[in-house]
């Protein structure tokens, strides 16, 4: 008798990066998380995209590093922790990481280039 595998679920996470320590530090929690989530059946791509700039200026207006989930920018100019990632991701792919009423907005920060960050806890 043949057995069924699970279906799989696919994620592109896509992460431009400077050589800066926040970078690295994005692209390990990224790694990791998706080393996890391969165990519940969701195969993340993280694919990095190093940016290179001739002015330090350009540097700054980028916000390094940008994470996009399945084509939506979810950070930017922060490495986020490994719990962000995971609910960012579990949100792109439709499955609910908290219930709506438990998430309350923690802080709102704007950078130079005009984006906001946004963080989202648990309570």
């Amino acid at each position: 008798m043949e057995q069924e595998l699970p279906e799989v679920t696919k994620v592109i996470v896509e992460v431009f990066l400077d050589f800066s320590e926040e970078s690295d530090k994005a692209l390990k929690t990224l790694l990791a998380v998706a080393e996890e989530l391969l165990d519940q059946h969701i195969w993340v791509d993280v694919i990095p995209h190093h940016v290179w700039f001739s002015d330090p200026l350009e540097a700054e207006a980028m916000d390094l590093p940008r994470i996009v989930i399945n084509g939506k920018i979810r950070f930017i100019g922060r490495a986020p922790e490994k719990n962000e990632v995971k609910s960012a991701i579990m949100e792109r792919i439709g499955v609910p990481a908290v219930k709506s009423e438990d998430v309350e907005l923690e802080s709102i920060r704007f950078f130079d280039g005009g984006f906001k960050e946004v963080a989202f806890v648990s309570t």
